[in-house]
This record gives structure tokens, sequence and C-alpha cells, in this order.
């Protein structure tokens, strides 16, 4: 264990004297997107979505044990759309967890319907969720494209080259009168804002503005659960990402990401603590050949209910398990690389050591995605 720490803080300070940089992942081929273009008005046809995941967390926390994560998922769709503006989506989602006693882990309609015109769209049904929010990962987990890919409810969104605003509701748990549990939902909010006008003379430079909020709600007036409480959790996070890009170069990319993220509760469950803050520093050097990262992590009392659980002051396997004093202090360095193989189909790979400073322990996860997006057209309709 110990020749571990020594390699470990030997690459460390060898990519922090050279690169001097930190970021937010991308994770561009893992995200969602129904395209509406105005030329395939009254057309129908099927899109076709295939992922194929393995994660494994090689985690010995009391905060989290690890495990694998290693199937695939399907989510057929027919399509058609109405007119420039307007698209109608349903299909079937499929999850197949390799070894698992089902066939499937979970089998689920999808339906969606989404309205868009010039840089605004509505969507209802099932959303351009998961990690298509751009949420960081300590309040948004990674592994949710894998576990609850599935959001339903609604969402608004207005994308340019300057702007990215993201505010969505997830209706995760429904409840009838006289259900023995809570109803839950999730609704947020996500925003980037580029400070430099994109006409501006010098565009190797990049300063966008980034703020994030997520509320987490468990609750309901009809239901007959006297076990869990009412709560309303709430995160959110304010940063900048300061990028300068390369041409023709072995460095593609640098970027410094900092963020101040808090925690709030309203409710009386009886948690030690009912808010908390931490601070968030990462950045990004992306080659020709790999991209590289480190990132900080101090916080006190912070919890995100949706949030990977690694980065939490509550263990998740142990609720009743707290970090001592609620202070988290990591340190990760990560190598990702991400590339399309062949027409459709993308390739992302991660290799994520992390040492914990309270307890002197360097764990790791690895991950590999393959994703496959095809859309067929069958013709108009007459």
């Amino acid at each position: 264990m110990q020749l571990h720490k020594n390699i470990f803080f030997a690459l460390f300070l060898l990519l922090s004297s050279y690169f001097v940089s930190l970021a937010q992942l991308d994770n561009k081929y893992l995200q969602d997107k129904i395209d509406i273009n105005s030329s395939d008005s009254n057309r129908i046809g099927l899109i076709l979505n295939a992922f194929n995941y393995m994660r494994n967390t090689e985690y010995y926390s009391k905060i989290e044990v690890g495990r694998t994560l290693f199937g695939y998922q399907l989510n057929p769709n027919l399509y058609y759309q109405v007119n420039p503006y307007i698209k109608l989506q349903a299909g079937v989602f499929l999850r197949n967890d390799f070894g698992a006693e089902n066939t499937y882990t979970s089998i689920a309609p999808t339906f969606t319907l989404k309205a868009q015109k010039n840089n605004f769209s509505m969507l209802f049904g099932t959303l351009e969720g998961a990690l298509s929010h751009r949420i960081i990962e300590p309040m948004f987990d990674i592994s949710r494209v894998i576990e609850n890919r599935l959001e339903n409810g609604f969402q608004v969104k207005y994308n340019t080259q300057r702007t990215f605003f993201d505010a969505w509701i997830n209706w995760e748990k429904f409840i009838e009168r006289g259900s023995p549990y809570k109803e839950q939902l999730t609704t947020g909010g996500s925003l980037q804002h580029n400070l430099f006008d994109s006409k501006a003379k010098n565009k190797d430079w990049n300063v966008l503005f980034m703020s994030q909020v997520m509320l987490s709600h468990q609750g309901g007036q009809i239901d007959n659960d006297s076990v869990n409480q009412l709560y309303v959790k709430m995160n959110a996070a304010a940063g900048l990402r300061i990028s300068r890009s390369f041409s023709n170069q072995f460095i593609k990319e640098i970027r410094l990401e900092p963020y101040y993220l808090i925690y709030k509760e309203n409710s009386s469950s009886g948690m030690p603590f009912d808010n908390g803050n931490a601070m968030y520093l990462s950045g990004f050097v992306d080659t020709k050949y790999l991209g590289l990262m480190i990132s900080y992590w101090n916080s006190q009392n912070f919890l995100a209910p949706r949030g990977t659980a690694i980065y939490q002051s509550q263990s998740i396997d142990k609720s009743s398990y707290f970090i001592p004093n609620y202070k988290r202090e990591l340190l990760f360095l990560r190598l990702l690389y991400e590339k399309p193989l062949f027409d459709k189909l993308y390739l992302t790979a991660r290799l994520e050591p992390f040492y914990d400073f309270a307890t002197a322990d360097l764990d790791y996860s690895y991950s590999f995605y393959l994703s496959y997006k095809q859309n067929i057209n069958f013709g108009r309709e007459k």
C-alpha cells in the first residue's frame, strides 16, 4: 500500500508541476439529446440507443464500499416529427446487468413530447436527463447514467453558443391515497454562460460562469408512511471555467474550475447537521491522446442526495455512520479517454485513483462505456 501511495504522489507532483491545471468532466458521449431539424417535418423514423457499461469502484472506505456495475442498456424509439417545431418519441428502456437474477434489471416505457423554436425547447415526459444536465459529480453521481438514467417530468432548456440553461423536475415516486411510502422528486437548474463574446478577437480564451442548484424532496399528504420523514434538501454550486485552447499542438486545451458548494436541509429528519459547505478545485489538460485531471475536494457537513457517494460526509452503506467531525478531504487524479471508434460508436474510459487525507488510504475506480446512437428515417407521412 505504501508503494502505491508513493507512486500516486510522484504522478501527482509530476503532472502538477508540468500542467498546473484542473475541471468538470464533459461526459459528452454519455449525454442524451432529442434532435429536432426543421427539414424533418412529417418524418417518421426509428432511433436506436445502445449503451454498454463497466464501472468498477475498488473502494474500502466506510463512506462507500466498492462494487461493479457491468451490463448494457437498450432504448429503441419510434418518432414522428409533427412539424418544424414538435417531435413525438415513444419507445422502451431495457437494462441488463450481467449475472443478475432477472434477465432485465429494468424495463420501462419511454415517451417524450419535445417542442423547440429558435434556442428554446420544452420537454414533457421522458427528459434529456442524467449527465445531460451538466451537474458536477459531487452533486450528481455519474453512476446515475447506469442506475437512474430515466427521468420523467418536465424540462425547459435554452441553448446558444454562449449560454446553456436547463431547468427540470423529475418525478421519481408517485403516491396514491394510502400508499405505504412517500412521494419523491428532484428539481434543479443548471446554467453555463460564456463571459467572452463569441465575436471577440481572441477566441482561444474562454471564461464560463457556472451556477447549479438541486432540490430533493420527500413528502406528501395522502400516504400512510409513518417511518420516513418529510424533507427538502438543497445543494447549490457556483464557479468558473477558465480555459485556453491550442490549435495543432500536443496540448489541445487547459482548463481551471473552482467551485463553492452549499448544502441545506429543511426537515426534522434527525440528522446531526442541516447545513454545510464545500470547496471543489478541479482542472483539466486535454492532450492529443488523453485527458489528465486533478481534483481537490474539501467539505464540512456536506450531503448531496443525488451526488457521488464518495464525496459525502455520510455513509451510503451504513446511514448511521458519519465521517469524524463531518469533514471530508480528498485528492483525485484522473486519466480520461474519449473517442469515436466508428460511425455512431463512441468510447469513454476513465481511471480514477484518489487519496483520502483523513485515513491516508488510496483507492481507485475505473470504467468503460460504449454508446451507439443511430437515426433511421422511414419516410414522410403522406
